[in-house]
């Protein structure tokens, strides 16, 4: 499906790009974060990008960002989702459905940061787009730079940013307990329970 993909709409990065956006509607990202996290060439980014704001799916703003070394943060050229393109929603329905965002995948790449004990997929895994997370993950000891390096693999084979967050299996179990705002946000939306050696489920029939 990929390559026939490329083909309808251009080029696989020009794929990535509109599922980065349509799936991350009410984001704005600066040119060089667009271009690390699709892991794209500048001069290929640049390209495509220019190819979607002809085409009205996505619109140039200017943003604040941080600047390493500097207080103060700075105003780059960046993008945003065009809300108004006429096609959105039907583009993003087709676009996620040809993307291979599953359990299984999501599961391959999130286990080369270690054992895991609970994986919970939600947002715009469930086709929440506006969610504020996407994966819930829970280790006994999680190295958070090795779940953002299998995070950030992810998001440049989909194409999209993930909004995830990972704690400690103790963390977790205590936070159901006490079913705080984290929980809520996850449990009482849609999800999918992927992986549950904590007994998870067990805990919200408790809940």
């Amino acid at each position: 499906m990929a390559d026939s993909l490329s083909i309808l709409f251009g080029s696989q990065a020009r794929v990535k790009l509109l599922r980065f956006f349509l799936f991350n509607p009410n984001h704005e990202f600066a040119f060089d974060d667009i271009a690390r996290r699709a892991r794209l060439v500048r001069r290929t980014a640049r390209t495509e990008l220019n190819a979607l704001e002809r085409a009205g799916v996505v619109k140039k703003k200017q943003i604040l960002v941080e600047q390493e070394g500097k207080k103060r943060k700075s105003r780059v050229q960046g993008f945003i989702l065009n809300k108004n393109f006429p096609e959105l929603r039907s583009l993003q329905t087709f676009l996620f459905e040809t993307a291979p965002i599953n359990g299984k995948t999501l599961l391959t790449h999130l286990r080369k940061a270690g054992k895991l004990d609970v994986v919970v997929a939600t947002g715009v895994f469930m086709r929440e787009f506006d969610s504020r997370l996407d994966v819930l993950i829970a280790m006994k000891k999680p190295v958070e730079t090795k779940v953002e390096a299998a995070v950030r693999s992810l998001e440049a084979e989909l194409g999209m940013e993930i909004r995830f967050t990972v704690m400690s299996t103790e963390d977790l179990m205590y936070r159901l307990g006490m079913y705080d705002k984290l929980t809520r946000d996850v449990f009482d939306y849609p999800h999918e329970i992927l992986l549950d050696k904590a007994g998870v489920a067990n805990e919200l029939h408790r809940v």
